[in-house]
């Protein structure tokens, strides 16, 4: 009986080089060494480090999310909504949401599949086939807490998916923070890899934070960060910010 190989490890020869592990992939590109996973919804790649010195005989790889059919943003729109009837301000409580695309028509739809919830913490319905095939975990966070959490980073491992959390659902200004997820390796990115448009009332924190970041780059080059604004998309390695020159 042939056993598959489940993850692979190669070179990359060429730009357009097809995934091929059933798993993932570890690729030595041109310029570092990436991880990439391909499922029906979509193909990814992120960076696991980035070479000083580049190999002239490989292609160049880098850190991107490739959906066949982009998420509509009305599916943020409405898990917000529904979060923000689940729970109030006063007496908040955790939602999980699956995301999923119906292969036969092209469309996304979400839904709820909490199991257990509290303050700061909700449990998935993990026999559940939505949550089971979703493309995107997104679930609500308490009242100013940003970031991922280290609980957040186990309930998400040894997943090929995206993941999102919703901040502040209850305030005037509430946020999303999404990352790609190829099995215990994590990269954040602008809601805007994944969207049609948009969401509305969202304010993406990854976005949010690499325009700042690009500000602080072109202020630290003095007079001359008046030549700069910044670029439109973000790509490359996750902690790499482009500006553009005018």
């Amino acid at each position: 009986m042939n056993i598959p190989q489940l993850v692979e490890r190669k070179f990359l020869f060429a730009s357009d080089q097809p995934i091929t592990a059933p798993l993932y992939e570890i690729v030595i590109a041109q310029n570092g060494v990436f991880k990439r996973a391909r499922r029906r919804e979509m193909q990814a790649v992120v960076e696991l480090s980035a070479f000083a010195a580049r190999i002239p005989e490989l292609a160049v790889e880098e850190a991107r999310v490739e959906l066949i059919e982009k998420i509509q943003s009305s599916i943020f729109t409405e898990i917000l909504a529904h979060a923000r009837n689940e729970t109030d301000a006063a007496n908040f409580t955790e939602n999980l949401y699956a995301v999923c695309r119906d292969a036969e028509t092209g469309n996304y739809f979400w839904s709820e599949v909490s199991r257990r919830r509290s303050f700061g913490s909700t449990i998935a319905r993990d026999d559940d086939p939505v949550y089971q095939n979703a493309l995107l975990e997104i679930h609500t966070h308490p009242p100013g807490c940003r970031e991922f959490s280290s609980q957040d980073d186990c309930d998400e491992s040894g997943k090929f998916r995206l993941f999102g959390i919703l901040v502040d659902i209850h305030s005037d200004n509430p946020a999303v923070r999404l990352r790609l997820g190829i099995y215990d390796s994590f990269w954040e990115i602008p809601v805007e890899f994944l969207t049609d448009a948009p969401p509305e009332n969202l304010t993406d924190l990854v976005k949010q934070e690499r325009e700042r970041q690009a500000l602080q780059t072109c202020e630290s080059l003095g007079d001359d960060a008046l030549e700069y604004i910044l670029a439109e998309e973000y790509r490359g390695a996750a902690n790499f910010y482009y500006v553009e020159n005018l």
